[in-house]
């Protein structure tokens, strides 16, 4: 893959598990519900269902599991405990504020999650200005990756062609999203040799090494 000032004119990042350290309690908090309903997951089943998906989505994987419906208060639940989760302090996932501050090209957030929750998890983790408002929910394009819409709504809003936008996901889910979109992706693994992937799709394991990869490096 090549990339660099002459192939990457834009840098798509999600936001769960790549730029915040949320995703183990985002999982953590639908594998709760699913205790609820009679769904006892281990933390790795837990990843591997519903990382990188739409909420409802995850509920819906739970319901079919259960052969229950959920609570109707199923989505606070999971909002309250995920919460509850990461506690009065949240991150950014190590290496990203350096990261971030190195990156040489225009930055974007896109993810599955509502918009007023992308701004409050940007801004607790004090790194919200790197994006200057180029903040894309699925929410607010209504469609959620896998669907391509979203990375594709994101790089028209920003007037860059598909084939010049760098993607940045951990969850396969994303991952399947930017290709569809016909984008370069990485895909960010603090743990790569446990993680899924995508064969073909070049992997790094740490966010020091993000702008090099931006700029012309290769995964690490």
């Amino acid at each position: 893959m090549t990339t660099g000032e002459h192939g990457v004119d834009l840098l798509i990042l999600d936001l769960d598990g790549v730029l915040v350290d949320t995703q183990d309690a985002e999982d953590g908090a639908l594998a709760y519900l699913g205790t609820l309903m009679g769904v006892h997951l281990e933390h790795h089943e837990a990843q591997e269902l519903f990382s990188g998906k739409k909420v409802q989505e995850c509920i819906d994987l739970l319901e079919g599991l259960a052969h229950r419906p959920p609570p109707p208060d199923a989505v606070p639940i999971v909002r309250a405990k995920c919460r509850e989760l990461i506690g009065s302090t949240l991150e950014p996932v190590p290496g990203v504020r350096e990261a971030l501050a190195r990156v040489d090209v225009p930055m974007c957030v896109a993810s599955n999650s509502p918009l007023e929750l992308i701004k409050e998890r940007l801004s607790d983790c004090g790194i919200i200005d790197h994006f200057d408002g180029r903040l894309y929910s699925a929410y607010e394009a209504g469609a959620w990756k896998p669907d391509p819409g979203l990375f594709r709504w994101a790089a028209r809003d920003q007037g860059v062609p598909a084939d010049r936008c760098l993607v940045v996901e951990d969850s396969l889910v994303g991952v399947d999203a930017a290709l569809a979109a016909g984008m370069k992706v990485l895909q960010f693994n603090v743990v790569p040799v446990r993680a899924p992937h995508r064969a073909g799709v070049p992997t790094f394991s740490s966010m020091h090494a993000l702008p090099g990869l931006v700029h012309g490096g290769r995964s690490s």
